[in-house]
């Protein structure tokens, strides 16, 4: 009888930790959004290669010096050179390197719709065959947006859709870029998201 006593108070007070650090959880994601910046003004800078859609700049995505910083990992960092996008300050000159092994986020932006599309300037810097994983945060979810693969000089990567859903109201978004692959390494500048459902 006391060991049944015993377990039932171990498993009620188990039911409590779970439901308070969902709580927990909750709120930090409540914070974390109410700390996310709104979108900036939509810009066009991808109709050259004949995609008209409206796009801003994602958090910290053109890699300045003054540039909310990315959470970088395993190598990945802040370098010189800058993708040929005309839409640039003239003083702008850095962009993100990724080497094997690395992973890169973007700091947060509140969008009012999600469509899951984002484009960026990429060039290949390792093998030749070496690929670039996409990824969308969104409300804590994680979604496949595509693996790349580039060329050795600077062009726009594909439009990139996740499956991520058509989320309206103030949401945060989020992209994550990650080498795949033995010797994989990629330059990357510019990173842009649609949260204006252009589709």
């Amino acid at each position: 009888m006391k060991t049944r006593s015993l377990r039932a108070t171990a498993a009620s007070a188990l039911v409590c930790v779970v439901a308070a650090a969902a709580a927990y959880s909750g709120a930090v994601s409540t914070a974390a959004a109410a700390t996310c910046p709104p979108p900036p003004t939509a810009v066009h800078p991808f109709t050259p290669w004949n995609d008209a859609n409206s796009y801003v700049m994602t958090t910290g995505g053109t890699f300045e010096a003054n540039a909310p910083a990315w959470a970088l990992s395993g190598g990945a960092a802040a370098v010189s050179g800058n993708a040929p996008n005309k839409l640039d300050s003239a003083s702008d000159s850095r962009s993100l390197y990724l080497p094997a092994g690395s992973s890169a986020t973007s700091a947060c932006v509140t969008a009012p719709q999600i469509v899951g599309m984002v484009r960026f300037w990429v060039k290949n810097r390792g093998v030749a065959d070496g690929q670039l994983k996409v990824e969308i945060l969104v409300k804590g979810g994680v979604y496949q947006a595509g693996t790349i693969t580039a060329g050795s000089t600077w062009s726009p990567s594909p439009m990139l859709f996740s499956n991520a859903p058509n989320y309206s109201g103030a949401v945060t978004y989020q992209v994550r870029l990650t080498p795949e692959g033995a010797g994989s390494a990629f330059a990357v500048d510019d990173v842009y998201f649609d949260p204006y459902c252009s589709r």
